[in-house]
Formats: C-alpha cells, structure tokens, sequence
C-alpha cells in the first residue's frame, strides 16, 4: 500500500482544487481505455488513484488518514508486526472489492468476512461466550434484520481483546510493592491506549463501509420517499380539513342565541324597559313633590290659629304662650264685650246668655293639633323661605290687600262675630290650591251662612246687624303695630 497523497502526486498540504486538478490528470492518464496495450496495470493504477482521491477528497477521513498514516503504512508492509490482531487498513480503498455484488471479490464478499474474522478475534479473547455480535449480510440482506443491528453495533465498537502484549514491564520483577504498582499503572496506560487506537480504526472503517453501501444509499431514498410521501398526505388531510371546515362554514347557521340582531332587539328592549322605569321614577318624584305640596297645604290649615287676635302659630306651645299673653286677653275682653253688646241690643234673654270663657272658646274653635315631623317642618320651611323670596312682589299686594281688608274688619268688628278656620297668608300664596277651599262664614244674629265676606258685609248692612261699640283700648293701633 503506497501513501495516498505519493499516489496522486501532491504534498500532505494541497487543497481540494489541487487535489481535484491531480485526479482529474492521472485518471485520464490510467484509464483502461487509454492504455490497451497494458490493460491490467492500467485498471490497478487507476484504481489506486481513485481510492486515494475518495479518501484525501472527504475531509473526516482525511484528518483520520493524516493521523494514522505512519502506523497503516508501517503495518501494511508486514514490518515488525508481532501480534495475530487483523489488518484492516488495506481495507480502507475501493480497490480491495471489485463490484457492489457477492462475489468472491465483491464488495459484500470481502467486507463480511472481514467483519467476521474480528468478530471471531474478539469472541475467542473474551470471557463471555454468549455475546452476539451482528454480521455484514449479503447485498439482499434486509435492513431491519441485518444491515440496522450491523452499524448500530460496529458503529459503536469496542474491542474485547485485552492487549496484554503491548506492556512493557514485567511486573515480576519490580523490586517491591510500589515499584509493581507504577508498573501495572504504566502497563494499563499501553494496553487502553492500543484499545483505543483499535477501537478508533474499526469505527472509521465502519464509516468507510457505510458510505459506500448500496443497501444503506437504498435505505436513504426509500426514507426521504416516505417522508416526501408522509409530507404530502398530511398536506391532503390539511386540505380534506380544511375544505370540510369552509363547507360547515357556509352550511353554517347560526343559533338564535348567538344571533346579532337579536341581541340588538334584546338590547332595544332593555334601553326601553331603563327609559320607561327612569320616566315612571321621575313621575313619582313628581308626584312626591305635589304631594308634600298637598302636605304642607294641610299643614298650612290645620296650623293653630287665633281668632281673637288674627294669628297663627306652627306649635302648641307657641300656641299656649300666646293665650297667657296679655295682648290676647284685652282682645278676648273686646269680643265677649262685644258680643254681650249685640246680646243686649237684640234683647236677648240674659239667661239663655252663655258667659264665654277661654275653655268655651277653645271647644268652639276646635283647634287643631299640630303632629309635624322635625323633618316636615325643616322642609316646609324652605319651601316657604324660597317662595317668599322669588315672590317679593306678589307678597306686596297681598298685604297691601290684608291690610285693607283688616280695616274694614276693624271698622265692621261689631258685625263679624264669626267663627272660622283660617288658613295663614303664607299658605294662600305659596298653595293656591288650598286656597280655593270655600270657608263658611255666619251671621252671629240670624245665624244665616255667607260664602264670602261680602256677602256678609252686605247683609249686616241691609239689615243693621251691626253697632258700633266703645272700647278701651284702640285695636285699630294695635293692629298695626301688630303688623310693624
């Protein structure tokens, strides 16, 4: 076996365009077809050239050729070799095999009896008899059976051969117990250094095979056509789904519950159903207003109020200050006077006269009780405060009005003796509704009933009801400081 770089002519540093230009010369150069005078040395040369061309050409296998070079060579030529351990570097050259068939020198020939040999080498150095170790096969050997568990094993080698031979010390002869043991240390070293070298020279000649393997160049192409086969049926499922899915799609109907334009009536419908409860809730305000309006009305009438003295009072206290006053006690004086008068006048008789006292007066007039709230009171209140003030003007004349019209009650005082419920100004100008209510008005001599004043007035004086009496004090002043 000659160096391969010798072969093709170049120095162990040539590139890949110098090693395709040196090929490319000494093919043409040996070709059989070129040389038929010498056919024989032509096909081993040529041979040769591709052999070494195939290996300096791959890059893995070049790098493992620049590091065992020495050692195939050496080992090649049958020098100093002095172990049975099997050459397999001739092995490493298409030019060992001729042919990929079984032959006695074709390709799946020479390699499956190679194989074996160091198959057998191993088995016969090892301990365990029952390992099994994968044979090459025949080039119509299957790849599931033979050619798979095959590389999968050898792929992977490692020798079962202990390499004894290749230590150096004999360790018999170690002067004590630490010298023998540096020695086994020593020993061990060589023996799984040579191991390692085996092992690395078997693998690499596995790759070698493998590569150049129809069976496994075979296997590639059926693989790359399931998978091409695979990618293209799952591209027609994706289809087949995906045509299914856009057929459901416009086969599809969508559900009432679902539906947008449902979901815009039930949305109406909502709108509808807040703006009917929103305008209900404001009609009851409203009617709550009115209400407290009507309230504060029946408030207003059912307020206390003294006859005598033309006055209201909010509370039944005020009320009791008021009797215990003294100016309410000159104006009682002042109508029982009064009364007793027209009394005489009318020739009355003296008995059937009831002498009128406050308890009397009190049952005649059946004054109301006031069971206002805090509450009640507080808002009545305002109302009142708020519709003085955005009525200014009408408050005016109402009691420019008043104040005529107590004139002429003082002036006719002796014609009105009549006993009525009296609502408060205040109450006929903030509740014009309550105002509307008719008050009966009586003749204190015929006991006949009038709807107004007027009416009264002009029966007191047709019929001359009404004297005029003396008096002690002047309520026509009193009246207005009252009103001041």
């Amino acid at each position: 076996m000659r160096c391969h770089y010798e072969v093709l002519g170049v120095d162990q540093n040539a590139t890949e365009d110098d090693l395709k230009k040196a090929y490319k010369k000494l093919a043409l150069q040996w070709h059989p077809d070129k040389n038929p005078d010498r056919i024989a040395e032509a096909q081993q040369r040529f041979l040769e050239v591709r052999a070494a061309y195939e290996v300096l050409s791959d890059s893995r296998e070049r790098a493992w050729y620049d590091a065992h070079r020495d050692v195939m060579l050496q080992k090649s030529s049958g020098d100093d070799y002095q172990d049975d351990t099997i050459n397999i570097f001739p092995f490493f050259t298409s030019s060992c095999y001729q042919g990929y068939n079984d032959s006695e020198n074709g390709f799946y020939t020479i390699y499956n009896k190679l194989f074996k040999d160091i198959a057998e080498q191993d088995l016969k150095a090892s301990t365990d008899k029952t390992i099994e170790i994968p044979e090459f096969g025949t080039s119509e050997s299957s790849y599931d059976d033979v050619v798979g568990p095959f590389y999968a094993y050898w792929s992977s080698y490692c020798t079962l051969r202990s390499y004894v031979w290749k230590e150096e010390h004999d360790t018999r002869e170690a002067m004590d117990r630490r010298v023998r043991r540096l020695m086994e240390q020593e020993n061990k070293k060589l023996r799984d250094k040579a191991k390692k070298e085996r092992n690395e020279e078997v693998r690499e000649l596995v790759a070698f095979v493998k590569k150049r393997d129809k069976r496994v160049q075979l296997r590639k192409i059926y693989l790359e056509e399931q998978a091409a086969q695979k990618k293209k049926t799952d591209a027609e499922r994706r289809n087949r789904e995906k045509q299914k899915k856009l057929e459901e799609l416009a086969n599809y109907k969508e559900s009432q519950w679902m539906s947008f334009q449902d979901l815009e009536k039930q949305l109406d419908d909502l709108e509808n159903s807040v703006k009917n409860q929103f305008q209900e809730a404001k009609m009851n305000n409203n009617g709550e207003d009115q209400n407290d309006n009507l309230d504060d009305s029946d408030d207003d009438i059912n307020e206390l109020y003294c006859v005598a003295c033309n006055k209201s009072f909010k509370s039944d206290k005020a009320f009791l200050n008021h009797e215990n006053s003294r100016k309410h006690k000159e104006f009682v004086q002042l109508m029982k006077a009064h009364i007793q008068q027209e009394n005489e006048d009318l020739s009355l008789n003296t008995q059937d006269q009831v002498e009128l006292t406050n308890a009397d007066y009190d049952q005649f007039v059946q004054l109301p009780t006031n069971n206002q709230s805090s509450k009640s009171k507080k808002k009545k209140k305002k109302q009142r405060r708020n519709n003085k003030e955005n009525d200014a003007s009408s408050d005016e004349q109402t009691e420019t009005l008043v104040s005529n019209e107590q004139n002429e009650e003082e002036e006719e005082e002796s014609a009105a003796p009549t006993v009525t419920k009296k609502k408060d100004k205040s109450t006929t100008e903030t509740n014009p509704e309550a105002s509307q209510e008719p008050i009966i008005l009586q003749c204190f001599v015929c006991k006949e009933e009038f709807s107004s004043r007027n009416a009264l007035f002009k029966h007191i004086k047709e019929l001359d009801h009404a004297k005029p009496i003396q008096v002690k004090s002047e309520p026509k002043a009193k009246g207005k400081s009252k009103k001041k």
